[in-house]
């Protein structure tokens, strides 16, 4: 539940919300229109967060709650939104306003540019928009999302098909159109590329990504150094849980005179070694990161670990949680359109203090009425 502290910034986030919403252009002529297009993707929200997913889902919550909803909002025709609105609407925003409308709002959340943040961006397939899957003309939605490890806010994000552009550009470009600075971005090894580390670092932020052996060169130049030299710091952790037991250690270098000078602003070398033992089977693996960063290898491992919170904290709920994957939704534009809307939904849980959506939905349940207090 949202602490005491947080009420008027929730108001005040929740407000800026329906602002940002009107500035959506609406694509429906004058003629017939009932309702102003930021209360349809108003209602949309609400819904979401009440776990209604789907056009007519949509619409039974909008029928259940149409006497609160009319009151609220002073709806002169005394109706909702149809279902058939509703698909219209999701069908018909154009999804790049939308999503430069999210982006604002969102970037606006961010905590002040003094505060260090470390920022996960990874990309996520929205499955139900996959056509052809079986032959080379396959085509899919991807969003690509910067999301904070510090607040479990996503920041930002980024969409596109795999036939028209891919997860590298788009992270360029989220980077280069971001208003951050001092922040840490951690990136996966597909990300590993001079381009990027040098948009990270001339934005006038830093960088954490993983190395693997897409860049043969610089990974055995890691081995290297992590094999003969000594390391600056080194920090252990070991674990046990749900039959499973995992010990990590990362050490951190600073020897860099080796590396190609291309490589932008590299400060530290970083080798993470995980041992464990799932159920019968031992394992280990060895992982090698390139930061612009100088830090204590306590503060790498904690942060190396916290890039996965954008799987488990995001792309999980929106899979298991919000049905992304399955949803018979299968228009790119209403699909991307309602993905942003549930991102939207998302963040607002995380500004009520909850971490576990489900959590959340089992609080709002008879209560949801409260958000729209919010709004006086």
């Amino acid at each position: 539940m949202i602490a005491n502290a947080d009420f008027y910034q929730m108001i005040l986030d929740m407000n800026s919300l329906v602002k940002k919403l009107k500035q959506v252009k609406d694509f429906r002529s004058n003629r017939g229109r009932r309702h102003p297009l930021w209360l349809v993707l108003l209602i949309i929200i609400l819904a979401t967060m009440q776990g209604y997913l789907g056009y007519r889902a949509i619409g039974d919550f909008a029928k259940t709650h149409q006497h609160l909803l009319v009151k609220k909002f002073n709806i002169a025709s005394k109706k909702v939104p149809s279902y058939s609105t509703i698909r219209r609407v999701l069908m018909g925003v154009n999804w790049s306003n939308l999503q430069e409308i999210f982006n604002q709002w969102s970037s606006s959340l961010v905590e002040t540019n003094e505060l260090r943040d470390w920022i996960c961006i990874d990309g996520k397939t929205l499955k139900s928009t996959v056509t052809n899957y079986n032959n080379s003309y396959q085509n899919f939605v991807s969003l690509v999302s910067l999301y904070s490890q510090n607040t479990g806010l996503v920041l930002g994000m980024n969409r596109f098909e795999n036939k028209k552009s891919s997860e590298i550009s788009q992270v360029n470009e989220l980077v280069r159109d971001s208003s951050f600075t001092n922040k840490v971005f951690t990136l996966d090894a597909l990300h590993c590329q001079k381009k990027t580390t040098q948009s990270i670092v001339e934005s006038g932020n830093h960088y954490i990504v993983c190395v693997k052996k897409n860049q043969k060169k610089l990974y055995e130049t890691l081995q290297f150094v992590a094999n003969t030299h000594k390391p600056l710091s080194t920090s252990l952790q070991k674990e046990r849980s749900h039959g499973r037991r995992v010990e990590r250690q990362v050490s951190v270098f600073n020897t860099i005179d080796s590396l190609n000078t291309s490589w932008c602003g590299i400060k530290s070398l970083v080798r993470v070694e995980r041992r464990g033992k799932r159920g019968n089977k031992e394992y280990h693996q060895v992982a090698y990161y390139i930061s612009s960063l100088k830090e204590k290898a306590e503060t790498f491992l904690q942060k190396i670990r916290g890039h996965w919170l954008i799987e488990n904290q995001l792309h999980w709920i929106k899979d298991v949680i919000l049905k992304e994957d399955d949803s018979p939704i299968d228009n790119f534009q209403a699909r991307t359109n309602l993905s942003i809307l549930q991102t939207i939904a998302l963040n607002l849980f995380r500004f009520l203090g909850f971490l576990s959506i489900t959590e959340g939905q089992r609080w709002l349940s008879g209560r949801w009425s409260r958000l729209l207090l919010l709004l006086e």
